[in-house]
């Protein structure tokens, strides 16, 4: 199994934040972390991982540095969709007599699930919420997206929510549970408060009548490690990149040579950091690359001493047409890999 270099994002699983990967547009789950949390043997499970005729299959290696981890390692992940028919097989008798009971609770909805799909042709997820249920979070949004424009920005509602989902770490807000519901509620009524506080008292900066004085707010909306590699660098980092928002509050600030207050800047801070950790582990990358050509080049270059020096002198009366293809060839390989690496 060749292992991938990826970042890890975590992902909420009935409560507990799991790291994931996404790869290819594939969302993948590391199973150790899970596998230790709820008090199961990582060899047994690793090895039923393997001997499992579906979920075999599916297995890649990622090399990550976990968050609060000082070291990169390997981790076992499989796709985020397998994990529950992982779970549905676990011997609940072998788990953390803490959480037995929320897993046999899981494996019996399992049951009421799978007989719903077959007997049923469908089945409901109670923990999704409904479009009544998420009307008030969309009325907020507009109301938020109106502020906005109130500034002299346009009304940008689906930007307001790709900056909510976002937050929530869904990719659409009907896959938020009822609990990111009212995360996603506190996060636009907070947002809602700032713009309004700028456009009552015009503490703001507006391309048509500037204010005597502004105040920069650029507030975090998820921590360094929860960036994507698309919030960072690709065609849509501008419509949400926090660097770039206060860049271009500064620049206005300048040209129209207002009074600038500081406010919060920690979403800038968070995306510089994510922008440095990304930067780490691709100069590690190369580090790693520039070993390998290093070791590759002097591994041919005593492949071609050995044969000039001991093999070839035993083929050459032998077959001299093979001797001299096989000498061209490691000469090749040696001069290639040798240029390589220097």
């Amino acid at each position: 199994m060749t292992a991938i270099t990826a970042s890890p994002v975590p992902v909420d699983f009935h409560g507990t934040a799991i790291p994931t990967f996404n790869v290819e547009g594939v969302v993948r789950v590391a199973m150790r972390p899970i596998v230790d949390a709820i008090g199961l043997d990582w060899k047994s499970q690793f090895n039923r991982i393997k001997r499992h005729p579906v979920l075999k299959t599916c297995v890649v290696m990622m090399t990550t540095q976990l968050p609060g981890e000082k070291q990169r390692r390997k981790l076992l992940t499989l796709p985020l969709n397998k994990l529950n028919g992982w779970l549905f097989g676990i011997d609940t008798s072998r788990v953390k007599p803490e959480i037995r009971e929320r897993l046999i609770e899981y494996q019996a909805e399992c049951f009421d699930v799978l007989a719903d799909y077959w007997q049923k042709g469908e089945s409901t997820n109670p923990r999704f919420t409904t479009i009544d249920e998420r009307r008030p979070l969309n009325r907020a949004v507009r109301t938020l997206a109106n502020l906005r424009s109130a500034r002299g920005e346009a009304a940008d509602y689906a930007g307001m929510w790709k900056l909510v989902n976002g937050y929530l770490g869904v990719a659409h807000i009907e896959e938020a549970s009822p609990m990111q519901l009212e995360q996603g509620m506190g996060f636009v009524q907070e947002q809602i408060e700032i713009e309004a506080r700028r456009v009552m008292e015009g503490d703001y900066l507006d391309h048509h009548t500037p204010a005597k004085t502004a105040r920069l707010e650029v507030p975090a909306h998820k921590s360094w490690h929860q960036y994507a590699a698309a919030e960072l660098y690709g065609p849509d980092v501008g419509s949400h990149s926090r660097l770039g928002m206060m860049l271009a509050a500064l620049k206005q600030a300048g040209a129209e040579e207002v009074p600038l207050a500081i406010g919060d800047i920690s979403g800038a801070e968070q995306e510089l950091l994510a922008y440095r950790h990304r930067l780490e582990m691709a100069e590690n990358r190369l580090e790693s690359f520039a070993t390998n050509l290093h070791a590759l080049a002097q591994h041919t270059a005593n492949l071609e001493r050995e044969f000039v020096t001991t093999v070839g002198p035993a083929i050459k009366p032998l077959n001299p047409k093979l001797h001299n293809s096989w000498r061209e060839r490691l000469g090749t390989a040696s001069r290639l890999a040798g240029g390589m690496a220097h």
